[in-house]
């Protein structure tokens, strides 16, 4: 919550300095990074949305709870990403190309980059920062984290910060080559290049974590090292033979429903079948706290 609230804050103050030095110097590759910032932002209203309804209790229509929530409405950040960031930002760069003009008043757009920087740069330091923490809590370095969480909302600001970041960096790029008349007579295009390029680091990002919301929404499985926990809680039973199959999906980040059949030693009367389960249930639980 608190890293999303963090690009909230970051991202709307971005956009709006963004906009006006787009407006001031006439920079596709300003304007590009504006439409940027304000699809960041919107994202972040949906990730506050998708934390807000996932908390619902579990109800008659729904009786696993609300947890994909989450990971619906990181797909739709994603869509958002590409819908308005990436495709205004290829358009934008094709226009600027095919009527090229040399922006003006660029000490603005160097200024806002500059600011725009730093905040991005906090806003990342955040999201890290809550990633880390959340690593050590789950055992994992971070990058195992990366690979393996199954929390959208974490993964969506972090590669959001880092695309904004980069297109940062492509924006000043373009901007210095143009201002430098860098190839001559081709000096013009450098900003259009440089609006074309940020939107397919955007389109990458939408691609990415688009692929990630979409597995878990059609009911991804939790990571083998969870699967094989709760393999070896099951079996660790003295009353267990073996597991003849295991089916995981992940109905929240941390939420996972567990069918498993299992085949029990012979000769169990009732009664030790029906507290054998519940034991292999509780051991599940230890071994596996989601």
């Amino acid at each position: 919550m608190l890293a999303v609230l963090g690009a909230l804050f970051a991202n709307g103050l971005i956009a709006v300095l963004k906009l006006l030095a787009a407006l001031v110097t006439g920079s596709s590759g300003m304007m590009a990074e504006a439409l940027h910032s304000v699809a960041d932002t919107t994202n972040q209203v949906f990730l506050l949305l998708g934390l807000r309804f996932y908390q619902r209790p579990a109800s008659t229509k729904h009786p696993f709870g609300y947890g994909k929530e989450r990971f619906f409405w990181s797909f739709i950040a994603a869509i958002f990403i590409f819908g308005v960031g990436a495709t205004y930002a290829v358009y934008e760069g094709i226009d600027k190309l095919a009527h090229p003009h040399a922006p003006t008043n660029l000490k603005w757009a160097y200024w806002v980059l500059g600011i725009s920087f730093v905040l991005e740069s906090g806003s990342i330091g955040l999201a890290i920062y809550q990633e880390v923490k959340e690593a050590h809590h789950e055992g994992l370095t971070f990058g195992q984290y990366l690979r393996e969480s199954k929390d959208p909302t974490a993964k969506t600001v972090l590669f959001e910060d880092s695309a904004a970041l980069l297109g940062i960096l492509i924006a000043t790029g373009g901007l210095i080559l143009t201002q430098y008349q860098v190839g001559g007579s081709a000096g013009a295009y450098w900003d259009g290049v440089a609006s074309i390029l940020i939107g397919l680091v955007l389109a990458v990002v939408a691609f990415v974590l688009a692929r990630s919301s979409r597995g878990l929404l059609l009911g991804e499985s939790a990571n083998p090292k969870s699967i094989e926990a709760i393999k070896r809680a099951i079996e660790s039973h003295p009353n267990v033979d073996n597991v003849v199959e295991l089916l995981t999906m992940h109905l929240a980040p941390k939420e996972i429903l567990i069918n498993s059949q299992i085949k029990l030693r012979p000769g169990l009367k009732t009664e030790d079948v029906e507290s054998t389960i519940e034991e292999v249930e509780t051991r599940i639980k230890q071994a596996e706290p989601k």
